[in-house]
This record gives structure tokens, sequence and C-alpha cells, in this order.
């Protein structure tokens, strides 16, 4: 499937960051959020249309695909069959950017799950910015959409050979909005007020040193090659750089 979560380091602090204050209870703690680039906006899954007929162009509908259970770029997969969306039933809100200061562009006039899958119709308010914001939608000017949510239940993705750190899975996540987006998981989404502490350092640190571990064990392999190398060599001329470059390599072993 065509699906893309797009982060940039500054987003993954932040998720990060969001994952460590909801793991310690804090109410303050901001929504994840995460980007879906969504074709089925204009086609639906035999091609057809899925701009929904309801007299009034400003009353139409469009379906979108909210999230999937695809591994998104940085490894992470949300489980489909995981939500929980009583509390978005509620309240279905479509925002604009993930602008919780602002009123609602439209709401979800239908959402339901598919296998491995999150979808809904969206119906755009009948404001003039929701009807600029639904005509980029139906021209196909604008595909993403984004969802905000709370992690309920989550957990490590990690290689079954090496134990390097791979990503997250979210097993149970409790939707609480879907917003429009002209571009990747808006910044702001994930920020906060407070002052700055190291739980996102620590939140941080199984993933860095899983990348520590992994260039070693590379700078220890080449080593050895370069010493197969060297000893096959047979009097022939060594590069003057090479001593030095064995050594950068030893040293890393260490």
């Amino acid at each position: 499937m065509p699906i893309s979560t797009q982060e940039s380091t500054q987003d993954r602090r932040l998720l990060l960051e969001s994952l460590e204050a909801f793991s310690c209870g804090r109410r303050e703690a901001p929504l994840v959020t995460k980007w879906t680039h969504s074709p089925e906006a204009m086609t639906g899954l035999n091609g057809e249309s899925r701009i929904k007929e309801e007299g009034e162009e400003n009353d139409q509908s469009i379906t979108f695909v909210l999230s999937t259970d695809d591994i998104d770029r940085h490894g992470d997969i949300i489980s489909a069959d995981g939500w929980a969306l009583d509390s978005y039933r509620d309240n279905p809100v479509l925002l604009w950017a993930h602008d919780y200061h602002h009123p609602a562009i439209g709401r979800a006039e239908k959402l339901w799950a598919e296998p491995h899958r999150l979808l809904a119709d969206l119906k755009f308010a009948p404001t003039e910015f929701a009807q600029e914001i639904a005509a980029l939608y139906r021209s196909g000017f604008q595909w993403g959409v984004s969802v905000g949510f709370k992690p309920l239940r989550y957990e490590e993705r990690r290689d079954e050979k090496t134990g390097a750190f791979l990503g997250l899975r979210f097993l149970e996540q409790e939707l609480l909005e879907v917003s429009a987006v002209p571009v990747p998981a808006n910044r702001n989404a994930l920020r906060r007020s407070e002052q700055p502490d190291n739980h996102a350092l620590n939140a941080l640190w199984p993933v860095l040193a899983s990348q520590v571990d992994e260039l070693t064990k590379l700078a220890g392999e080449m080593a050895d090659t370069l010493a197969e190398l060297e000893s096959t060599a047979k009097g022939e001329e060594q590069p003057t750089l090479m001593p030095d470059l064995m050594a950068v390599l030893r040293a890393g072993r260490n």
C-alpha cells in the first residue's frame, strides 16, 4: 500500500517524549500524530470515485484511509485492530493541521475498520476555508491526513538475531482527532509548554545504543578484512595510509 509517515529527527524526538509522558501518566502529555498519504481520497477500492453524491457539492463527503498497519519510515507499526474509537465517535472532528485553537473544518460522517487499515468518510464544513481545503482534495492537490491519538499500549520492535532496535509497535491506541494536513505531521502537534527534561533523552537511549553497536560491529568486520588483505599481500607495497587506517579501525573495536 502506498502509505507513508514522514517525520524529521525533531518529530521523532517529540514522539518519544510524548510516549514517555504517557507512560508516566501525565495529563498534559501531547498527542501522538501519524501522517498518512491517502490516494483513496479520490478513488475507491475498485477505482470508482469515493466522493459521495449527496446533492450540493458542499455536502459531499470524501473517503480517506486514516491509518494502516504497514511499517513506516521509522519502523513503527500501528495495529489496525487496536483502535479505540468511542471517544472519537462522541466528537468526530476534522481539524486543520492539528490546530486545537480554531474551529473544526469538518466531521467524520462514518468511521470503520477494514483488514489492516482504518477509514472514514469526512464531510467538510460549509465555511469558506473548509471548502477551499475540500477543493484541494477533490482536485488532487492535497492527499494527506493525520491522526492524533493517545497510545494505550505499545512495545519495542527488535531484530530477532541482533536485538537491534527497529521501532515501536502500537498495540492499542485511542483515536482523538483527525487532521487535514498539507505536509508531513505538524511539528507543533507533539510539543509541550513546560521546561524540557531528561525523559526524551532516556527514551532515545535504546535507539542510540543500538546504532553504536552496529557501527562497532561494522568497524570490527572491516578491520578483520583489511588484516587478511595485509597478511596475504606477500611483499607487495602497502599504501602509505594503510597503517593509520588499520590503527583507526582497530581502535573502533575497543
